[in-house]
């Protein structure tokens, strides 16, 4: 606490988490990290930190990112401040949020990475972050946000996975098709999908001005 003209006000820190969004078997993945002391110890949490003094939010989440993923380079989307004053039971703690989506797709050995739908008790309000996270990936979903989530060069189904997983809605085949194809933010590919059993289907790739 400071004091000032007879007036008693707080002193917050400033924080930045970190939610890291995947897709396996058709389902939102998160990152999560074991926390290494208290309070919380052992809980899981999301990767994230306080702000040096000489830092923008920006530049701190890039060097936690760099520190736990040895990322130098990665999209991030401000979405929410959590401000709460009982959030951090040592301190007054301001989070800024961020979104980073990573394309695993495919991936069967997704380390470190949880379903948001079955998620265990975590560290601080780090589920609340989520929840919150993903509901402003569902409402603000775009081919923008699709792409990090595909690989460079796709089949059309697997940006419909990604739609669908995020949309939480089944969508049909034949207009998803058209719709993305008319769209001109993707285009074919002289590549066709190699070693799988079916038909090889044909690959896109985004492409924005």
């Amino acid at each position: 606490m400071k004091q000032k003209e007879g007036l008693m006000y707080e002193t917050a820190k400033v924080a930045v988490n970190a939610v890291i969004f995947s897709i396996k078997d058709q389902r939102l993945m998160v990152y999560l990290n074991k926390r290494e002391k208290e309070p919380f110890l052992n809980y899981l949490e999301l990767p994230g930190g306080l702000l040096h003094p000489e830092e923008t939010a920006d530049e701190t989440l890039s060097r936690k990112m760099k520190g736990v993923f040895g990322i130098k380079k990665q999209s991030f989307w401000q979405f929410y401040t959590f401000t709460d004053p009982k959030r951090d039971p040592r301190n007054r703690t301001v989070s800024i949020g961020y979104i980073a989506l990573v394309s695993n797709i495919k991936n069967t050995d997704l380390e470190d990475f949880y379903p948001i739908d079955a998620l265990p008790k975590l560290a601080f309000d780090h589920e609340k972050i989520i929840y919150k996270a993903s509901e402003f990936l569902k409402k603000n979903v775009d081919n923008r946000f699709i792409s990090q989530l595909v690989p460079k060069v796709f089949p059309l189904n697997d940006i419909q996975t990604v739609y669908e997983v995020i949309s939480q809605k089944k969508m049909d085949n034949r207009n998803f098709r058209k719709k993305i194809l008319n769209s001109g933010v993707i285009k074919k590919v002289e590549v066709v999908q190699k070693n799988v059993k079916h038909r090889p289907a044909s690959l896109y790739q985004f492409v924005f001005e």
